[in-house]
């Protein structure tokens, strides 16, 4: 589906025709803003013809997710930017998803496999309530959808956050197996959101430092807050890996101190049935004359011996704290 937005200072048109976009942005503060959601191949590539966009870009729109990249033509440019849905980050697992986008000169295209997309949404909105914005240019649009997408992703990191602080508080109570499948997993979650977010970092760097000859006023600017943001976030995802790979440090304390007082346990009861032992195996001894061997209560004192040395053992454990 297809939606145009024709922005001017006097106001905003709705399902504006393209066939001669060109004479729709003969004003110099007018921008076009074509939006695609759920779009098929023969929409792009009749969007292709009449914009003049590229097929690399047009074939990387087609294909399934890829990493961010930025490609510069003659007189537009193309950026596919990395897409979270905080609602659907559930059960341990990060779907993104891509926002294709387009700029030129006094046009913009943004394109989505998705039938809902907030950050176009958002940024439509502030457009339609002030058209006036359409005279900061296209990369202010393009500002606005990159500063909308980074502020999607801070509620996933905040939530990887607070589950890691949970389970170091739970890992410093109780760690169980079931506290650690929870830490690989959040570990697992910040491994990939690493891996998904650095290239879109990348991308608003060279946003930040890059001009375009096709496209007037100032650009760099816009995106020196949002590249500042993506600093922050990774600042975040580098304390939540401090904090898990701490937690893993307590978990293997745990457990080794947990192994070590089994151990010392088996040690107490081991050195105790160990002295019994010795004194069943001498009293066993096959010798004629042994001391209480033949004396009418030998069992009893026998016994009552080895009672008070099991005392006595327990008491000295006692003593020097192994109990």
């Amino acid at each position: 589906m297809i939606k145009t937005y024709l922005f001017t200072q006097d106001g905003v048109r709705q399902d504006v025709p393209l066939d001669d976009w060109r004479s729709l942005v003969k004003d110099k503060c007018a921008l076009l803003w074509v939006d695609v959601r759920d779009f098929h191949k023969d929409e792009l590539v009749d969007l292709a013809g009449k914009f003049r966009l590229h097929q690399l870009a047009i074939n990387s729109c087609l294909d399934g997710y890829r990493r961010p990249h930025l490609y510069e033509f003659e007189d537009h440019f193309y950026v596919n930017m990395t897409r979270l849905d905080p609602k659907n980050h559930k059960n341990h697992h990060i779907k993104p998803t891509e926002l294709h986008l387009f700029a030129g000169g006094q046009f913009v295209i943004t394109a989505s496999k998705e039938k809902g997309e907030s950050a176009v949404d958002d940024a439509l909105k502030e457009y339609i309530d002030t058209p006036g914005l359409c005279a900061k240019g296209p990369m202010y649009a393009v500002y606005l959808l990159a500063e909308d997408l980074v502020e999607s992703y801070y509620p996933i990191v905040e939530n990887l956050d607070n589950r890691s602080d949970d389970i170091e508080s739970e890992m410093l109570g109780n760690a169980s197996r079931e506290s650690l499948n929870t830490l690989l997993d959040l570990k697992r979650d910040g491994f990939e959101l690493r891996r998904l977010l650095g290239p879109q970092r990348d991308i608003f760097s060279e946003l930040s430092r890059r001009d375009f000859s096709f496209i007037e006023g100032e650009n760099k600017v816009y995106f020196q807050d949002v590249y500042n943001r993506m600093i922050r976030i990774f600042d975040m995802l580098d304390t939540i890996r401090e904090i898990l790979s701490g937690s893993f440090d307590i978990y293997l304390s745990s457990i080794s101190n947990r192994l070590n007082e089994v151990m010392k346990a088996l040690t107490i009861v081991a050195t105790i049935l160990m002295t019994l032992s010795f004194m069943t195996g001498f009293y066993g001894m096959n010798f004629t004359h042994l001391p209480w061997l033949h004396a009418h209560n030998a069992f009893r004192n026998v016994t009552l011996l080895m009672v008070i040395m099991t005392l006595g053992m327990l008491w000295w454990f006692r003593r020097i704290k192994w109990l």
